[in-house]
């Protein structure tokens, strides 16, 4: 089944979630890998450590069509941000991409 990612704050976090991508600290220390499934001492170190926010990963139960439409109204969304912007520029070129990833996921 394929999966999904979601940014969420850590106060959302609960304990059996999957973390989609590595949690580092504000020195960019790894706290937790990639992988790893939220314990309740997990949830309160990373609460400690001041993280504000995680990236989860969970079971994507969208049919085809569904995920096809979401994609498509992303792209729509993206667009519209970034109307006036010159995306032939490297640089916004880059945070596009990025912003519809984050929007797609």
């Amino acid at each position: 089944m394929p999966t999904r990612t979601h940014y969420l704050p850590i106060e959302g976090a609960k304990t059996g979630m999957l973390l989609a991508e590595n949690v580092k600290d504000s020195f960019q220390r790894t706290l937790l890998p990639g992988g790893c499934t939220l314990t309740a001492e997990n949830i309160q170190q990373l609460q400690a450590h001041a993280v504000e926010f995680i990236c989860v990963s969970y079971e994507d139960t969208r049919s085809a069509e569904e995920i096809a439409v979401d994609s498509a109204t992303a792209a729509r969304s993206v667009l519209a941000l970034f109307a006036t912007a010159d995306i032939s520029r490297p640089v916004m070129a880059a945070l596009f991409n990025q912003v519809l990833l984050y929007r797609s996921a």
